[in-house]
């Protein structure tokens, strides 16, 4: 999956249903003060439907992977034969192997990165998805457990430091699969899901 935004706010734009767990504080009551941190690129990735999604995209592109690699042992072969036989090959003969690589080079360049570009498109599709889906569930999560704002740590975050037990990032996870269960996989067992009892020590992040 691609790398997601860095902060993401109670108010989770999302998706244009998301707003509605947007809640105002009660009249007179203190506003929410409490802050939750969470990878929101892993906790997407982490989701049954993102493994799923991932082993999908990993199979429809396993055979061009394979079709590239092969082609490109071709290419290299042809470059060692040219190497390696110019003392001992025609002019002519040296000639038309250097423009078969030059083609099959050229061809091989275009077919990678057409091939990339068809899986950068799977890949941003799947994300999205997967971020609209997990919009209203954060923001429910947020509003019902009085949370101001949610930070996302993931990559290209500038939070340096975080205490573990701030970070809800299982709890999505969870969250997620409750919500939105992929065929054959059994849901999460055990209530509704809860931070880890024990958090890990706080994290520093580089």
């Amino acid at each position: 999956m691609k790398k997601s935004v860095v902060i993401t706010a109670v108010l989770y734009g999302v998706a244009a249903g998301a707003l509605a767990y947007a809640q105002a504080p009660a009249a007179g009551g203190p506003a929410p003060t409490k802050i939750a941190v969470i990878n929101l690129q892993e906790a997407m990735a982490r989701t049954k439907e993102g493994q799923k999604v991932a082993s999908e995209i990993n199979t429809k592109f396993g055979p061009k992977k394979a079709d590239f690699d092969r082609r490109n042992q071709e290419v290299e072969a042809a470059t060692e034969k040219l190497n390696k036989g110019r003392a001992t090959m025609s002019e002519d003969a040296q000639k038309a192997l250097a423009a078969d690589i030059q083609k099959k080079s050229t061809d091989l360049k275009r077919y990678g990165e057409d091939a990339q570009s068809e899986m950068d498109n799977d890949e941003a599709k799947a994300t999205n998805d997967l971020r609209t889906k997990m919009g209203p569930i954060l923001q429910r999560y947020a509003v019902e457990n009085n949370f101001a704002i949610v930070i996302d740590v993931g990559q290209e975050s500038p939070v340096l430091w975080y205490a573990a037990a701030t970070n809800v990032t299982d709890v999505l996870v969870a969250l997620y699969d409750q919500a939105h269960p992929v065929a054959g996989v059994a849901p999460p067992t055990g209530g509704a899901a809860k931070p880890p009892s024990a958090p890990a020590p706080p994290t520093k992040k580089q």
